[in-house]
């Protein structure tokens, strides 16, 4: 089993908000993997949308991402992306 950490930082000006955050379960629950976020000393599952929130990760702060299971590389990918895309948000 693929174990994958990437460190990456927030992009989107709002930061992991309520909607930002559903794209984000939504997008993880595609693969075969167990994603995980980590800020400071916060942890929670990526398909948990309260998970999420209560990281209150803001716009240039770092979070760490971990993923885990047989799609964990692909997984990754796609997170990375959405992040870097800014959740595909105008600002």
């Amino acid at each position: 089993m693929d174990i994958i950490k990437q460190t990456i930082t927030i992009q989107n000006k709002l930061g992991l908000h309520t909607r930002a955050t559903i794209k984000l379960v939504e997008l993880v629950n595609d693969f075969d993997a167990k994603i995980t976020i980590s800020h400071h000393e916060k942890q929670a599952d990526a398909d948990s949308v309260l998970g999420l929130m209560v990281l209150e990760t803001c716009y240039g702060q770092e979070i760490e991402i971990t993923a885990t299971g047989n799609q964990a590389k692909q997984a990754m990918t796609a997170v990375t992306q959405l992040i870097e895309d800014k959740f595909l948000e105008e600002e």
